[in-house]
């Protein structure tokens, strides 16, 4: 039980980490400065004694607020994500203090590991130090900050599963759940389309215009804004640089380290193979056999090819004289052998190695060497670039928060001391505009923000991607403004049509259902109006062959022959009758299949058992919120 503990809690750990540094950066953004201005030292609430300062909260608000629609944002629902947000943290401070007392905890070493494997840090495969760089001072969080979220989010998750990886599911409680969930259903359904009626209906004058009184509020031209925004750009800041020479020879000398070409050798070997299970007897039987080929292959070097296809292990280069592809100094075990071969034509002493007994002759040899230069210039000069436009980069983005927040009716101060020009853009709605800038949701909640449409602020910092940021304000606002009857009266028509289908499509459905008695009846309204029943079998509750809404219909009927009609999303009107109900059988699944369910099972008890802890902590809990 402990090893398949260990084993979820390392599996599912990773990768709620994952998710929970993906979400943290695409809503951090740059409000990380922001937090600065806030007093730390002041709480905004107190849990058994520790505080929740106003810092923390005031961060984690603007995190939550970032995720929502800004131009939707009222004053009651801003209160609402306050208190939400204040909740929760006071939920974590319990939980984390409820872990630690019960012996869980996460050391730097083991944030550390986690955050080396996320994707996002990684470039071929590896960890890279430039991607994880950008993308902390995309998110504006400092490593250390960035390492303390994840050491709790992992002190968290391992708490939490430990319920999961604990928690068990009784053999009836799987039956009875493979019963329900797994059950299938046999029915028969008749769709009953607007289609039917819209080609015959017809709409007056009146009837339009009566629309259009009823429904002005639909009809208004979208109301548009165009903005001011700085653009700070880490590819424009790279344009301003220069790496002059002596930079370039200076970063060479400090770092020659780096450009050292190892050494490479091309040898072919004989390979006696000692296998995982061969005795003492055999091994020294082995050993002895290859001592006597280094004798003979020494005493007589071109021997070597030959040997090697007499009696090496290694049966694919024996074909070719035992020959092997360049080996290259620290990618393989063989360092220490083959550092004595530096001429043509010499042969190593029997070297043990994970194979067995090997033998190796040099055929050609390349010495480590320094890269001159000329050859690494362009190599240097684009580090060089990268870590100084990084650097100013970094400058700037803290200056422009800075400066916006300090002059929030003008862009002007914060252009002149960046030296960036003011730009402006298309109008665009709510829905974004014609170019890549105006269909970024984050620039468009920013423009239609109440900070910034209503009182005429100047945006906060908006992350475009990793490596630029604006600052916004509002130019011009266009409201939307009601359209005449003449210009919607082909859009209207449409609707007063579908209306008046969906009214037909829903009568002529009632009328079949009160007819469930009457065959003859029932048979004639389907023929007059080309309707035809169709049939389906043994179709499970998430069945994608059929329409969803028709198929949880089938599955909501209580017994067999019940029946029940409703108009779908798009008017039709479809009516349903069960035929057969089939139970799902445990005993027809195979044992994967019943591990899998029983473990979806378990995880399900263990996150309510998990709940029932965490909510019995809150209710023993001195909390006191300021």
């Amino acid at each position: 039980m402990l090893q398949k503990l260990n084993e979820r809690i390392q599996g599912v750990v990773a990768w709620v980490v994952i998710v929970l540094i993906t979400i943290t950066f695409a809503l951090f953004g740059v409000e990380y400065y922001l937090q600065s201005r806030q007093d730390s030292n002041s709480a905004q609430a107190e849990v058994n004694g520790q505080p929740i300062s106003k810092q923390a909260f005031e961060m984690n608000y603007r995190r939550s607020r970032q995720s929502h629609d800004q131009s939707k944002l009222t004053t009651a629902i801003d209160n609402q994500l306050k208190q939400q947000v204040l909740d929760n943290m006071i939920v974590n401070q319990i939980s984390m203090e409820s872990a630690r007392f019960n012996g869980f905890e996460v050391d730097a070493s083991q944030a550390n590991a986690a955050i080396v494997n996320i994707p996002q840090f990684q470039e071929d495969g590896h960890f890279s130090a430039d991607r994880y760089q950008q993308a902390l001072n995309g998110a504006l969080f400092t490593p250390q900050s960035f390492q303390k979220e994840v050491r709790q989010g992992m002190l968290l998750n391992q708490q939490r599963f430990a319920f999961i990886g604990t928690a068990f599911a009784l053999p009836n409680e799987i039956s009875r759940f493979v019963k329900l969930y797994m059950q299938t259903r046999n029915y028969d359904y008749l769709e009953i389309p607007t289609s039917l009626f819209s080609k015959t209906e017809h709409v007056t004058e009146s009837e339009m215009a009566g629309y259009y009184k009823q429904h002005q509020k639909e009809f208004l031209t979208p109301e548009q804004v165009n903005v001011d925004y700085i653009q700070l750009s880490m590819a424009d800041i790279k344009q301003t640089i220069n790496i002059t020479d002596e930079q370039l020879s200076h970063y060479y000398e400090e770092n020659q380290s780096n450009f050292y070409t190892p050494a490479q050798w091309r040898v072919a070997h004989i390979l006696l193979a000692v296998s995982a299970d061969s005795s003492k007897e055999e091994q020294k039987r082995i050993q002895q056999a290859a001592e006597d080929t280094y004798t003979t292959v020494l005493k007589n070097p071109v021997l070597f090819e030959q040997e090697a296809k007499r009696v090496s292990s290694d049966k694919i280069s024996a074909i070719h004289g035992g020959e092997l592809p360049w080996i290259i100094a620290g990618q393989s075990e063989f360092d220490k052998t083959l550092l004595g071969l530096t001429k043509p034509g010499e042969i190593s002493l029997p070297a043990k190695t994970k194979h067995g007994y090997e033998i190796f002759k040099l055929i050609e040899y390349k010495p480590s060497a320094i890269k001159t230069l000329a050859s690494v210039k362009d190599q240097i000069k684009n580090q060089l670039l990268s870590d100084q436009a990084q650097s100013k980069y970094s400058q700037l983005l803290e200056q422009i928060s800075d400066l916006s927040y300090q002059t929030p009716d003008s862009l002007i101060t914060v252009a002149e001391a960046l030296k960036l020009p003011i730009q402006q853009s298309v109008p665009f709605s709510r829905q974004g505009g014609p170019t890549h800038f105006t269909q970024n949701k984050a620039m468009i909640n920013a423009a239609f923000s109440h900070d910034v449409l209503t009182l005429g602020n100047n945006s906060e910092p908006i992350q475009l991607n990793n490596d630029t940021v604006v600052v916004l304000r509002v130019n011009k606002h266009f409201p939307s403004i009601e359209k005449s009857l003449a210009e919607v009266k082909p859009v209207i028509e449409q609707k007063v049509i579908l209306s008046k289908a969906k009214v037909a499509v829903q009568q002529l459905g009632e009328a079949l259902l009160h007819t469930e008695n009457n065959a003859s009846e029932l048979e004639r309204l389907t023929n007059e109006n080309h309707l035809q029943w169709k049939s389906v079998s043994h179709v499970s509750r998430e069945s994608d062959a059929i329409t969803g809404a028709i198929n949880q219909m089938a599955f909501n009927l209580p017994r067999m022959n019940a029946q029940e009609g409703k108009p779908l999303e798009n008017g039709d009107y479809v009516i349903v009758r069960l035929k057969s109900i089939n139970d799902g059988n445990v005993d027809a699944l195979d044992k994967e299949q019943v591990a899998s369910i029983t473990q979806q099972i378990e995880a399900s008890y263990g996150m309510m058992d998990y709940d029932l802890y965490v909510s019995d902590l809150m209710s023993h809990a001195n909390i006191v919120k300021h």
